[in-house]
């Protein structure tokens, strides 16, 4: 026998047993491709903040992980927001779906421009109110208004640094309002950068169904690793 002769071509068995491990690898990579999609899909979806409009509290560029689970906004909380009600077809959903499995839920061409990152500061029954910036609220069968600060369930703070000379309150966004009152499934979100966000106060209160994920932490940068809090 020629010492050349490569093992595998006289023996059936160690063919057999080859193919086999070759199988098993191709089946463990595509089901954990498939499964760990899956997750980023429908359990907790990485997102990138794109924008200045939620700073100071999350910068542009922070990466995050929110989760289309669980649908009941509590008040202050982080969401992202459908911008259009325009429905996808199905190529499009097809598409965008093919394109983030194999990006790792990284490139939607169809959805990422139309999502947002707010703030959920007013919830359905709430009557709200502006001034310099601050979010007053009266919740449903309150008498009283508060602070957005003394109400809310997730600590955070606001820009609202002082707008420069010559600034004109009819440039962007406003800056105060007069009362509203939300109704049923009816939300109203702000950016955490209050001078410079497109958010309630230029497209008006939000129905329930463009809430599309909840926030639940930071993970890049590094030195910016943090879960979203809750008060007790």
């Amino acid at each position: 026998m020629s010492k050349n002769t490569n093992i595998y071509e006289i023996s059936y068995s160690l063919k057999q047993e080859r193919r086999r491990f070759y199988h098993r690898a191709i089946f463990f990579v595509v089901t954990f491709f498939l499964v760990m999609n899956a997750i980023l899909t429908f359990v907790i979806c990485p997102i990138q903040q794109r924008s200045a409009s939620m700073e100071p509290n999350v910068p542009s560029g922070t990466c995050v992980f929110a989760t289309p689970i669980g649908k009941k906004i509590k008040r202050g909380e982080i969401i992202i927001i459908a911008q259009h009600e325009k429905k996808l077809t199905f190529k499009q959903k097809v598409g965008d779906l093919l394109a983030g499995a194999f990006t790792f839920q990284k490139i939607h061409p169809w959805t990422n421009e139309k999502s947002l990152m707010r703030r959920a500061v007013g919830l359905p029954g709430d009557t709200l109110y502006m001034k310099d910036y601050i979010l007053y609220v009266q919740p449903k069968d309150e008498k009283h208004f508060f602070t957005e600060f003394e109400l809310n369930q997730v600590p955070y703070s606001v820009d609202i640094r002082v707008p420069p000379t010559g600034w004109s309150p009819e440039i962007g966004v406003r800056g105060s309002f007069d009362t509203i009152t939300l109704g049923e499934n009816e939300y109203y979100v702000l950016g955490d950068n209050r001078l410079s966000c497109a958010d309630s106060r230029l497209f008006g209160k939000i129905s329930g169904s463009k809430i599309q994920k909840r926030v639940l932490m930071s993970y890049f940068p590094l030195n910016q690793i943090k879960f979203l809090p809750f008060k007790k």
